[in-house]
């Protein structure tokens, strides 16, 4: 099974909570699923991880990692790195004409589009996401 991973299913897993994320991780991890991300989901996971585990202001974060604060790389490369290891990282092959399509046909904001773009330009039909947004897109299953 082809499987995109949107950064909500795999936040879900990074903080331990959402049992369905959990399972899905472990089939991609045993090869029983192969599951695919873009650079946005990578952007999205790595933030959204740093925010829920320091608790620290988007302000706060980008001042630590200026003056080059190893905790929160640390934090990354510990903790996200492994995970995001498992992924086929796929390159964005979203051109604006077409994200802007996708916003308008299935009512997605951008990183959406994108994500739904690069699905559709991949041939991957399936999708793990908590967002309900996704179950606008006719082609795309939704998973878990």
């Amino acid at each position: 099974m082809k499987v995109f991973v949107d950064s909500s299913t795999m936040l879900a897993f990074l903080a331990g909570q959402d049992d369905r994320a959990q399972e899905l991780i472990r089939k991609i991890e045993n090869h029983a699923a192969t599951g695919y991300i873009n650079p946005l989901v990578v952007d999205e996971v790595i933030y959204g991880y740093l925010r829920l585990t320091t608790k620290l202001s988007s302000r706060r974060i980008r001042q630590l990692l200026a003056r080059k604060d190893k905790r929160l790389t640390s934090l990354v490369r510990n903790d996200v790195l492994p995970v995001l290891k498992l992924f086929v990282s796929l390159p964005l092959a979203a051109e604006p004409g077409e994200i802007i399509k996708f916003m308008e046909e299935y009512g997605l904001m951008p990183a959406d589009a994108i994500i739904a773009v690069t699905c559709k330009h991949y041939e991957i039909n399936t999708i793990a996401t908590l967002d309900e947004d996704f179950k606008r897109v006719p082609w795309l299953k939704v998973i878990p």
